[in-house]
């Protein structure tokens, strides 16, 4: 099955193009999904990027971290 993805700025644009393609025949399957960042997590994200840029050896590589964890479980 060949799948085609669409981004658009509003979930109400999303909700009126998968109005529009459920009414076309040959769409088998449409999936509206929300993707946005809210604003707490985009001011955690911009707060940790302060953070590193003014101490970058403060940071942990994730395959560092990644690799601690597993060998906790």
């Amino acid at each position: 099955m060949t799948t085609i993805q669409l981004k658009t700025e509003t979930y109400e644009q999303a909700q009126k193009i998968e109005e529009l393609l459920s009414k076309i025949n040959f769409v088998h399957d449409i999936k509206v999904e929300i993707n946005e960042l809210d604003q707490f997590t985009i001011s955690k994200l911009e707060e940790s990027a302060e953070l590193y840029i003014s101490n970058p050896t403060s940071f942990k590589n994730w395959e560092e971290v990644k690799a601690e964890i597993l060998s906790k479980l």
